[in-house]
């Protein structure tokens, strides 16, 4: 089993050099020149700090091993070295030395690993004598007291979905859709990293082998929701290389791209991904999902508009209930209104100007609310509002466009007092309150829309 998941290395570890740190001394043979000429082992030394994978073909480097005896045990700092080999008698301050060069923590790594083959391990505990109880806690574990631990994350998040009626997490759709849940959702983003850091520190060890079945589904179940809830803290990115790689090379044998993002519900292959489900409760919460997203990603842009269609969203599920075929068909009529971008527009402004036309008005619709007006069309009262939307929409353009506004608390507060000033009036609200407020949330929409505002 061990060389089947090796097999997709070779030519990887076909790659990897080796190379030997020697001092240097007067009588040395010059055939170990090679190996101790100063220049060539600094130069050798960094290549070793640099990681064996990277974006940047500069930043990596292919040699993986360093042989030394006594070498670079102080001044040495190698946070990417992760696994140390003692084969000879060490104590004392040379064996706490030794082991310190991987007790680094680097990018995934928790932990360094040693390896020892000499059984210096004994002399640790002397090696610590002079320093407190609470200084070395922990400072050494052996990988065997880990597999406990690993069998316990990993009951904890299979509990997760046993406890809530699903006994087989290989019901992958099922337990997906537990997670739709979002503080469930949390909570198993956190015990399966839990569980896959223990078994990235453990999979050394044969002893991790019956744990990587579990491993390969939960990662299934955690891709497969992220996608489709839109879920950033459903990411396994900060788990260790090893079972990361497991898990990914596991989803792509079943037709998951893992570096795939979710398809977006204005993308053109969105309604290819929506047919591709396996039932129409998929299709429905595929679609949903998309559009919940959609909301979350541009709300700020236009506030009362997304509240909007957010609320629309919700009266079909709850009208719908469990009715999946009538709900799918009601989602694709709303996954079309959202791809062409409805928008009601009855002020003829530009289109850049309607989230804040929008908002003025739900002041207003709301301050007549309260004050118990009739809301009868005054076209007049209209055509004033519109001028006053444009003339705030002018002002604002005009003051973002200056350089470095937004990072400008002064420039900002001034912005919101001019607004405040404009907008003071009866034709939009008699509740100062709710004005300030309008202000806020104008300066709000104009930081989401400054690119656009800053075009036009």
């Amino acid at each position: 089993r061990f060389l089947e998941r090796a097999a997709g290395y070779v030519d990887e570890i076909r790659g990897l050099e080796v190379a030997a740190v020697i001092s240097s001394d007067h009588n040395d043979d010059p055939a170990w020149a090679e190996w101790s000429d100063s220049t060539k082992v600094e130069d050798r030394v960094e290549r070793f700090k640099r990681p064996l994978r990277s974006g940047d073909p500069e930043k990596g480097d292919s040699l993986a091993f360093l042989c030394v005896k006594s070498m670079l045990l102080t001044g040495f700092d190698a946070p990417v070295e992760q696994v140390i080999y003692l084969d000879r008698s060490m104590k004392e301050h040379e064996l706490l030395q030794a082991v310190a060069r991987v007790n680094r923590t680097y990018d995934v790594k928790e932990a360094g690993i040693v390896v020892d083959y000499y059984g210096v391990a004994q002399h640790l505990s002397e090696a610590l004598a002079a320093y407190s109880d609470e200084d070395i806690e922990g400072a050494l574990r052996s990988l065997v007291d880990e597999i406990p631990k690993l069998r316990d994350r990993r009951d904890r998040v299979v509990s997760l979905f046993a406890e809530r009626g699903i006994e087989d997490i290989h019901d992958v759709v099922a337990c997906v859709d537990l997670l739709r849940d979002d503080r469930l959702r949390a909570e198993f983003a956190l015990k399966l990293k839990q569980f896959l850091s223990t078994l990235d520190l453990v999979f050394p060890r044969p002893e991790g082998l019956p744990f990587v079945g579990d491993a390969k589904t939960l990662g299934h179940i955690q891709i497969r929701a992220r996608n489709l809830y839109r879920d950033d803290q459903l990411s396994i990115e900060d788990v260790g290389h090893k079972v990361r790689m497991l898990i990914d090379d596991h989803v792509v044998s079943i037709g998951i791209d893992p570096k795939v993002p979710p398809v977006s519900v204005t993308a053109v292959g969105f309604a290819e991904k929506v047919g591709a489900q396996e039932s129409p409760r998929a299709k429905a919460s595929e679609m949903e999902h998309a559009i919940r997203h959609h909301i979350s990603e541009h709300y700020d842009e236009d506030p009362v508009r997304y509240q909007r269609l957010s609320d629309r969203l919700s009266e079909i599920i709850d009208r719908m209930e469990d009715r999946w075929d009538q709900l799918v068909v009601e989602l694709e009529d709303l996954v079309e209104s959202v791809r062409e971008g409805e928008i009601e527009v009855t002020s003829g402004l530009p289109e850049e100007y309607l989230p804040f036309d929008s908002l003025i008005k739900q002041t207003v619709a709301q301050s007549r609310s309260q004050q118990e007006m009739p809301v009868a069309r005054d076209e007049e009262a209209d055509a004033r509002l519109v001028d006053l939307t444009v003339d705030v929409v002018d002002h604002i353009r005009a003051e973002i466009t200056l350089v470095g506004f937004w990072t400008n608390p002064h420039a900002q507060n001034v912005l919101r007092k001019w607004l405040v000033q404009a907008l003071d009036t009866d034709a939009v609200s008699t509740d100062l309150a709710a004005v300030e407020r309008l202000a806020d949330e104008l300066v709000d929409v104009a930081r989401a829309n400054h690119d656009r505002l800053s075009r036009s």
